[in-house]
C-alpha cells in the first residue's frame, strides 16, 4: 500500500508539472485552427521548420529528463526519508505531495520548510536529548490538522483578514523591542522570514477563531457552597441544606446574582454576581460541565456536587455549533476525514 502512495505522489507531482506544456500546447492548436478556418497562409519557413525540429527534441528530452529526476528524488523521499539539501531544493519546484487531505495538498516543501525552522531552533539554543522523530511526526500531524481546520473554516464561514494578521503581528513587534530585534530573532534562532512567520501566524488565528466559533459554549453564572471531596458528612450535610435554602428562594423570586454576591463561596466569581463568562466542554470540573450543559437557557440548575462542594447554575446563553471540546472535535475531524499520508516519518 505505501509503494502504491508512492508511486501515485510520484506520477500526480509529474502530471503537475507537465500540465503547463499540454496546456500550452492546447492553446497553440487553437490558434492554428482558428487561422487555418480565416484562410490565413499557413507556409513555414524551412530554417523555422529545422529550429522548431530541434526545439521540440530538446524540449522532449528534457521532459524525460524531469520526469526522471522526479522518481529518482520521489522514491529518495517516500521509500528513503531523505532530506538533504538538494532534494529540499527539488522539492521547491516539484510538488511532492507529503498528504493528501480531503483532496488538499500537503507538500513535502511545506514539510521540509516547517521542519527546518525547528531543527534550527534546537541547535541554535543547543539542546541535548531532542526527540527529531517525534518532532517530525508532530510536524506532519500539524500541517494535515491545518488543512482539516481550513476546510471547515469554509464550513463555518470563518475567516482570517490580512488586518488580523497584521494587528497580530504589531503585537508581537511591540512586545519584542521593535521589528528590526523581531526580524533578527526569526532570522538567527529559527531561519524564519517574515513571509513565512505571518502565515504562521495567520494558521494560529484561524485556529483560535475556529476554537471560539465552532465548539458550543455556555454562559452561566453559579453558586458554590464549599464541602470538598473529604469533608465529613456532618459538613456536606450543612453545604446541601444551604444550598437548598438558596436555590428555593431563587425559585421564589430572589435575584440569582444578589444571592452570588452575598452567599457564594466561590471567592474568583462571587464579587462578580458569579459569572463564570463562556467555556466550552473540557474547561470545567466534569460533574459541573455535564449540569451546565445540560441546563436549559435562562433556568437555574437543580442542586449538585462537584469536587470543591455543592452548586446551582444559571445558563444566561449559549452559542456553537458542536457540543465537544476543540481538541475531541478535531479528534473527530481526523478520524471521520479523508487522509491520505504519503510521508512515512
Amino acid at each position: 500500500m505505501d509503494k502504491i502512495k508512492m508511486i501515485l505522489g510520484i506520477f500526480w507531482a509529474f502530471l503537475r508539472r507537465v500540465g503547463f506544456y499540454f496546456k500550452l500546447g492546447y492553446i497553440k492548436i487553437v490558434s492554428l485552427i482558428k487561422k487555418t478556418r480565416r484562410g490565413e497562409a499557413m507556409e513555414i519557413h524551412p530554417l523555422v521548420g529545422k529550429y522548431a525540429s530541434i526545439l521540440f527534441r530538446l524540449v522532449f528530452v528534457l521532459t524525460i529528463l524531469v520526469f526522471v529526476a522526479e522518481i529518482a528524488f520521489g522514491v529518495g523521499i517516500y521509500k528513503y526519508k531523505k532530506s538533504d539539501s538538494t532534494t529540499k531544493a527539488f522539492a521547491r519546484y516539484i510538488p511532492f505531495p507529503a498528504a493528501v487531505v480531503q483532496g488538499r495538498i500537503v507538500t513535502m516543501n511545506d514539510y521540509f520548510k516547517n521542519l527546518a525552522y525547528i531543527e534550527q531552533f534546537y541547535s541554535k539554543t543547543q539542546q541535548s536529548g531532542v526527540d527529531l522523530a517525534a518532532i517530525r511526526t508532530k510536524v506532519i500531524a500539524q500541517l494535515i490538522d491545518n488543512e482539516l481546520l481550513a476546510s471547515q473554516a469554509k464550513k463555518y464561514n470563518v475567516t482570517v483578514t490580512d488586518a488580523d494578521v497584521e494587528n497580530a503581528y504589531s503585537e508581537v513587534v511591540t512586545q519584542n523591542g521593535g521589528e528590526a530585534e523581531v526580524q533578527k530573532v526569526l532570522n538567527d534562532l529559527y531561519g524564519l522570514s517574515i513571509r513565512d512567520f505571518k502565515q504562521l501566524i495567520s494558521d494560529q488565528l484561524l485556529e483560535q477563531k475556529l476554537t471560539d466559533a465552532v465548539p458550543v459554549q455556555v454562559h452561566a453564572q453559579h453558586i458554590l457552597i464549599r464541602a470538598d471531596q473529604n469533608a465529613d458528612a456532618a459538613t456536606v450535610a450543612a453545604a446541601k441544606a444551604k444550598i437548598d435554602k438558596i436555590y428555593a428562594d431563587v425559585n421564589a423570586g430572589a435575584d440569582f446574582s444578589d444571592q452570588a454576591k452575598k452567599l457564594s463561596e466561590d471567592t474568583g466569581s462571587a464579587s462578580n454576581g458569579g459569572d463564570l463568562g463562556f467555556f466550552a466542554r473540557g474547561q470545567m470540573d466534569t460533574d459541573f460541565e455535564n449540569a451546565a450543559f445540560s441546563t436549559p437557557v435562562v433556568q437555574v440548575s437543580a442542586p449538585f456536587r462537584s469536587q470543591f462542594g455543592w452548586h446551582i447554575v444559571k445558563v444566561l446563553e449559549k452559542k456553537g455549533f458542536v457540543d465537544l471540546s476543540f481538541d475531541n472535535w478535531l479528534a473527530s475531524l481526523r478520524k471521520d476525514s479523508i487522509i491520505f499520508q504519503l510521508l512515512k516519518v
